[in-house]
């Protein structure tokens, strides 16, 4: 038994170191480009977080995207390493790549909904769609966003149940958090108190109103209707969409305050 593995040691001695060297060569060339690989895209990612005017949430965006690059490398590495290997190895690869692609392709035709929910989370991140914490509306269903993936995003609708979209389903999405909304607010004055009066109140009222999600000031407008026993004018302002109603609701009240110390009646 001795006497044949060193025959065999003999003959394929330097097959085998070869091979050896061969593999080494290639787990060190992995690990490096795997090293570098990692250090590029961390670099960018810094370089893209590191701007004043980038958000936290795409500052977010782009940390979920720089993990999703890293995974993808790390894999596309392993693939082509184990098929290095096994080339060193002496293995023929074309009857393995062969089966490969007939699995592979089993696998996609299988799988083509996970695809697509992949690709279509992908760019709902990178076009920053929409993010947690937001109020949306998906495919007409209303709710605040929970938790969102690269294959699923999770909503909470007006009634409290969570609600698991596939991405390849979202077909259209209407953001209610971005961008500005407008307030309205009809304050009705009778007439006894004159027109220069009632507005000059109504302007001071308003000026002294505040809050953190109101944008600009309050513009006060009117008299809207020829009615001689009223005077009613409107006031408007802009917020953002997800205070709307905080807004008005503190507006209101202020209002009702400021009319009860002056002894105004108002109305809407």
């Amino acid at each position: 038994m001795r006497e044949s593995i060193l025959r065999l040691w003999e003959q394929h001695s330097e097959a085998i170191l070869r091979s050896g060297l061969q593999i080494a060569l290639i787990i060190a060339l992995v690990v490096v480009a795997r090293w570098l690989g990692g250090r590029v895209i961390l670099l960018i990612t810094r370089a893209l977080t590191s701007k004043i005017e980038i958000s936290e949430r795409r500052q977010a965006q782009i940390k979920t995207i720089s993990a999703l690059l890293n995974s993808v490398l790390g894999y596309v590495l392993l693939f082509v390493g184990l098929l290095s290997i096994l080339g060193a190895m002496g293995v023929n690869l074309g009857p393995v790549l062969a089966t490969a692609g007939v699995t592979g392709l089993a696998i996609s035709l299988g799988a083509q909904q996970i695809v697509r929910d992949v690709l279509n989370g992908f760019f709902i991140l990178v076009e920053d769609q929409f993010t947690v914490g937001e109020e949306v509306t998906l495919d007409g269903v209303h709710g605040v966003v929970e938790t969102m993936g690269m294959r699923i995003t999770r909503i909470r609708d007006d009634e409290g149940r969570l609600i698991t979209f596939a991405n390849s389903s979202i077909s259209r999405v209407t953001n209610h958090s971005r961008g500005r909304a407008q307030i309205t607010l009809d304050v009705s004055i009778p007439a006894e108190y004159g027109l220069l009066e009632a507005r000059r109140w109504l302007q001071e009222s308003v000026c002294a109103f505040s809050h953190p999600a109101l944008q600009g000031e309050l513009q006060v407008s009117g008299p809207r209707t020829l009615d001689t026993t009223r005077y009613t004018f409107q006031v408007r302002g802009y917020t953002t969409p997800a205070q709307a109603d905080a807004v008005a609701d503190a507006l209101r009240e202020h209002l009702i305050l400021q009319a009860k110390a002056d002894g105004m009646p108002i109305g809407s």
